[in-house]
């Protein structure tokens, strides 16, 4: 049975939500909120179903108050995959990638932060379509940054058509400067020419940065230099366009806040990601997470908010399944729901 009627005090859901926002596994979460009621301990992995509930019942009331409602002036797009290995075979395979998104707002418009996390499977260029219009996409953002996946920049055009503009088309597809260093720095070392204090690595340091410092770089690259000489050649004309349009642009030029931040993600989600199998349930749990990440999780806050949201209900949480934590020593028929309460 899982535990879908309760009657824990409301200040022990919100900090449950804090500490999953801080990384905490749904069983870790709710031994301690069994703890702090007075409840018995339960054995067993399935001890988190209680907070699972509360995470799909009333997390939503927490995180609506917190929700983006449209895209920065700068949007960065990135994200990063969780692996699980098959016990049998002990092949790894793809368990499912947590689409990333931190903005940066127009000067005066707010603090830079997490805009936004997601479970999805693979990170196609449809999921991240998705991903992208579950804000409002009327107000086109005037630049997005991304590491070159094709996935992202054609999901970006499908959403939002490339508008003309006094200065450059909007949004203007940015390619983080990080890894185009890195990319072109992998060509020059299969031509073994990346050594310090050569011509073309003191060249490179200014290549991104200005028109000129581009053409200066791919001018010290030769034909003979096979491999750098063909990464200059297919990024020539993207290069050279960013690099000429880069003091025209938001001063934002990588992922690099980003990937710092979904590596936090990472950090929590890595050891269980094996058993986030609930692609609606991981994203409201990475819902709480961008709180977190954005200094916005305080369990007083959640606390108020859950209150108002119980009053305009009538004190009444969603129908639960009866279970463990029903509050009652009675059991109810199989498929039949009961309503769940909270105490203040």
């Amino acid at each position: 049975m899982t535990g879908r009627k309760y009657d824990f005090p409301v200040r022990e859901v919100a900090d449950a939500f804090v500490a999953v926002g801080a990384g905490a596994s749904y069983q870790q979460a709710a031994l301690r909120a069994r703890a702090r009621s007075g409840r018995p301990l339960l054995e067993g992995d399935w001890g988190g179903a209680v907070v699972a509930e509360w995470l799909d019942n009333l997390a939503p009331a927490v995180l609506a108050a917190h929700a983006e409602t449209a895209w920065p002036e700068t949007l960065v797009l990135d994200s990063t995959r969780f692996m699980t290995r098959n016990s049998w075979t002990g092949a790894a395979q793809l368990a499912f990638s947590v689409l990333g998104a931190y903005g940066y707002p127009a000067p005066g418009a707010g603090r830079p932060r997490v805009w936004g996390l997601g479970a999805y499977h693979q990170a196609t260029q449809a999921e991240w379509t998705d991903f992208l219009r579950t804000l409002d996409v009327s107000t086109t953002p005037r630049m997005v940054v991304s590491d070159g996946a094709v996935e992202v920049a054609n999901a970006v055009r499908e959403v939002w058509p490339e508008q003309p503009s006094p200065s450059f088309p909007e949004p203007f597809v940015y390619r983080c400067e990080y890894h185009l260093r890195q990319n072109v720095r992998e060509a020059m070392a299969g031509d073994g020419i990346d050594h310090w204090g050569s011509v073309r690595m003191d060249a490179l340091n200014d290549a991104f940065r200005s028109y000129e410092g581009w053409q200066e770089f791919s001018a010290s690259v030769w034909p003979k230099h096979r491999a750098a000489h063909t990464w200059v050649t297919a990024n020539a004309d993207r290069v050279a366009t960013q690099a000429a349009l880069r003091t025209f642009l938001p001063d934002h030029h990588s992922t690099a806040a980003l990937d710092a931040q979904l590596g936090r993600v990472r950090d929590f989600l890595d050891s269980r990601s094996f058993v986030l199998r609930n692609a609606r349930r991981t994203t409201t749990t990475l819902g709480l997470m961008r709180l977190h990440l954005n200094g916005l999780d305080s369990a007083r806050r959640y606390a108020e908010l859950l209150h108002s949201w119980l009053d305009e209900h009538g004190g009444v949480a969603p129908p639960q399944r009866a279970g463990y934590d029903t509050g009652t020593s009675g059991r109810t028929p199989a498929g039949q729901r009961q309503p769940a309460s909270l105490r203040r």
